[in-house]
Protein backbone atom coordinates (compact mmCIF):
# COMPACT_ATOMS: atom_id res chain seq x y z
CA UNK A 1 0.00 0.00 0.00
CA UNK A 2 2.86 2.37 0.82
CA UNK A 3 4.40 1.75 -2.62
CA UNK A 4 1.08 2.37 -4.37
CA UNK A 5 0.42 5.53 -2.36
CA UNK A 6 3.89 6.86 -3.15
CA UNK A 7 3.72 6.08 -6.88
CA UNK A 8 0.20 7.46 -7.30
CA UNK A 9 1.12 10.58 -5.32
CA UNK A 10 4.06 11.18 -7.62
CA UNK A 11 1.88 10.63 -10.69
CA UNK A 12 -0.53 13.39 -9.70
CA UNK A 13 2.25 15.70 -8.56
CA UNK A 14 1.37 15.82 -4.87
CA UNK A 15 3.13 14.70 -1.74
CA UNK A 16 1.87 11.19 -1.04
CA UNK A 17 -0.26 10.80 2.09
CA UNK A 18 -1.60 7.72 3.81
CA UNK A 19 -3.97 7.84 6.79
CA UNK A 20 -3.30 11.55 7.20
CA UNK A 21 0.50 11.19 7.32
CA UNK A 22 3.01 12.09 4.62
CA UNK A 23 4.84 9.18 3.01
CA UNK A 24 8.44 10.24 2.55
CA UNK A 25 11.70 8.76 1.30
CA UNK A 26 12.49 6.79 4.48
CA UNK A 27 9.19 4.91 4.43
CA UNK A 28 9.55 4.33 0.71
CA UNK A 29 13.05 2.89 1.06
CA UNK A 30 11.92 0.52 3.79
CA UNK A 31 8.86 -0.54 1.79
CA UNK A 32 10.96 -1.26 -1.31
CA UNK A 33 13.53 -3.24 0.67
CA UNK A 34 10.79 -5.37 2.19
CA UNK A 35 9.08 -5.81 -1.19
CA UNK A 36 12.37 -7.06 -2.65
CA UNK A 37 13.43 -9.35 0.23
CA UNK A 38 11.12 -12.17 -0.88
CA UNK A 39 12.26 -12.34 -4.53
CA UNK A 40 15.86 -11.71 -3.50
CA UNK A 41 15.96 -14.74 -1.20
CA UNK A 42 14.25 -16.96 -3.79
CA UNK A 43 16.52 -15.91 -6.63
CA UNK A 44 19.74 -16.00 -4.59
CA UNK A 45 18.92 -19.52 -3.37
CA UNK A 46 18.11 -20.62 -6.90
CA UNK A 47 21.27 -19.00 -8.23
CA UNK A 48 23.47 -20.67 -5.61
CA UNK A 49 21.92 -24.08 -6.26
CA UNK A 50 22.48 -23.63 -10.00
CA UNK A 51 26.01 -22.22 -9.54
CA UNK A 52 27.16 -25.16 -7.40
CA UNK A 53 25.96 -28.16 -9.40
CA UNK A 54 27.57 -30.69 -7.06
CA UNK A 55 25.08 -29.55 -4.39
CA UNK A 56 21.93 -28.47 -6.21
CA UNK A 57 21.88 -29.74 -9.78
CA UNK A 58 23.33 -33.14 -8.86
CA UNK A 59 20.00 -34.08 -7.27
CA UNK A 60 17.94 -33.33 -10.38
CA UNK A 61 16.25 -36.15 -12.26
CA UNK A 62 15.24 -33.73 -15.02
CA UNK A 63 18.22 -31.67 -16.20
CA UNK A 64 17.80 -28.59 -18.32
CA UNK A 65 14.97 -26.10 -18.23
CA UNK A 66 12.65 -28.29 -16.18
CA UNK A 67 15.38 -28.86 -13.62
CA UNK A 68 15.86 -25.12 -13.26
CA UNK A 69 12.10 -24.78 -12.70
CA UNK A 70 12.31 -27.45 -10.00
CA UNK A 71 15.09 -25.55 -8.21
CA UNK A 72 13.19 -22.24 -8.53
CA UNK A 73 10.00 -23.82 -7.21
CA UNK A 74 11.84 -25.41 -4.28
CA UNK A 75 13.06 -22.03 -3.05
CA UNK A 76 9.75 -20.33 -3.86
CA UNK A 77 7.94 -22.95 -1.81
CA UNK A 78 10.38 -22.56 1.06
CA UNK A 79 10.07 -18.79 0.96
CA UNK A 80 6.29 -19.05 1.13
CA UNK A 81 6.48 -21.56 4.02
CA UNK A 82 4.67 -24.09 1.87
CA UNK A 83 7.03 -27.06 1.84
CA UNK A 84 5.87 -28.49 -1.47
CA UNK A 85 8.11 -29.18 -4.43
CA UNK A 86 8.48 -30.93 -7.73
CA UNK A 87 9.09 -34.61 -7.17
CA UNK A 88 11.86 -34.80 -9.75
CA UNK A 89 14.15 -33.02 -7.31
CA UNK A 90 15.94 -35.17 -4.75
CA UNK A 91 15.67 -32.55 -2.04
CA UNK A 92 16.29 -34.58 1.10
CA UNK A 93 19.99 -33.75 1.31
CA UNK A 94 22.03 -31.60 3.66
CA UNK A 95 22.32 -28.84 1.02
CA UNK A 96 18.58 -28.61 0.36
CA UNK A 97 17.56 -28.90 4.01
CA UNK A 98 19.95 -26.18 5.21
CA UNK A 99 19.63 -23.77 2.27
CA UNK A 100 15.82 -23.95 2.13
CA UNK A 101 15.72 -23.67 5.92
CA UNK A 102 17.68 -20.40 5.76
CA UNK A 103 15.38 -19.11 3.03
CA UNK A 104 12.32 -20.09 5.06
CA UNK A 105 13.52 -18.41 8.26
CA UNK A 106 14.70 -15.22 6.55
CA UNK A 107 11.57 -14.97 4.38
CA UNK A 108 9.34 -15.33 7.38
CA UNK A 109 11.04 -12.99 9.83
CA UNK A 110 12.80 -10.27 7.80
CA UNK A 111 9.58 -8.85 6.27
CA UNK A 112 8.14 -8.35 9.76
CA UNK A 113 10.71 -5.65 10.51
CA UNK A 114 9.64 -3.31 7.69
CA UNK A 115 5.99 -2.69 8.56
CA UNK A 116 6.89 -2.18 12.21
CA UNK A 117 9.58 0.36 11.23
CA UNK A 118 7.18 2.14 8.87
CA UNK A 119 4.48 2.23 11.56
CA UNK A 120 6.98 3.74 14.01
CA UNK A 121 8.03 6.41 11.53
CA UNK A 122 4.41 7.22 10.61
CA UNK A 123 3.39 7.43 14.28
CA UNK A 124 5.96 10.18 14.86
CA UNK A 125 4.48 12.39 12.14
CA UNK A 126 1.79 15.02 12.59
CA UNK A 127 -1.69 14.39 11.24
CA UNK A 128 -2.51 16.29 8.06
CA UNK A 129 -6.20 16.99 7.44
CA UNK A 130 -7.67 15.65 4.21
CA UNK A 131 -7.84 18.13 1.32
CA UNK A 132 -9.03 18.13 -2.29
CA UNK A 133 -5.71 16.73 -3.49
CA UNK A 134 -5.65 13.79 -1.06
CA UNK A 135 -5.77 10.42 -2.79
CA UNK A 136 -8.59 8.36 -1.35
CA UNK A 137 -7.43 4.83 -0.53
CA UNK A 138 -10.90 3.32 -0.32
CA UNK A 139 -11.76 3.51 -4.01
CA UNK A 140 -11.67 1.06 -6.90
CA UNK A 141 -9.09 3.27 -8.63
CA UNK A 142 -6.69 2.84 -5.75
CA UNK A 143 -7.35 -0.92 -5.81
CA UNK A 144 -6.34 -1.00 -9.47
CA UNK A 145 -3.19 0.98 -8.63
CA UNK A 146 -2.26 -1.51 -5.90
CA UNK A 147 -2.84 -4.45 -8.25
CA UNK A 148 -0.74 -2.79 -10.94
CA UNK A 149 2.15 -2.12 -8.54
CA UNK A 150 2.05 -5.74 -7.33
CA UNK A 151 2.06 -7.08 -10.90
CA UNK A 152 4.92 -4.80 -11.97
CA UNK A 153 7.13 -5.67 -8.98
CA UNK A 154 6.41 -9.40 -9.41
CA UNK A 155 7.00 -9.31 -13.17
CA UNK A 156 10.29 -7.45 -12.85
CA UNK A 157 11.43 -9.82 -10.11
CA UNK A 158 10.50 -13.19 -11.54
CA UNK A 159 10.04 -12.92 -15.30
CA UNK A 160 13.76 -13.43 -16.11
CA UNK A 161 13.85 -16.61 -14.01
CA UNK A 162 10.59 -17.87 -15.52
CA UNK A 163 12.08 -17.24 -18.95
CA UNK A 164 15.02 -19.49 -18.10
CA UNK A 165 12.75 -22.24 -16.79
CA UNK A 166 9.17 -22.92 -17.75
CA UNK A 167 8.90 -20.52 -20.71
CA UNK A 168 12.11 -21.86 -22.27
CA UNK A 169 10.92 -25.42 -21.67
CA UNK A 170 7.67 -24.66 -23.49
CA UNK A 171 9.49 -23.08 -26.43
CA UNK A 172 11.85 -26.05 -26.83
CA UNK A 173 9.22 -28.77 -26.56
CA UNK A 174 9.33 -31.35 -29.35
Amino acid sequence: IILAVFISGLMVGRTPEFLGKKVEAREMKIAMMIALVHPFLILVGTGLAAAFPHFGAATLNNPGFHGFSEILYEYTSSSANNGSGFEGLGDNTVWWNISTGFVLILSRFLPIIGPVAIAGLMAQKKYIPESEGTLKTDTATFGVIILTVILIVAALSFFPALTLGSIAEYLFMN
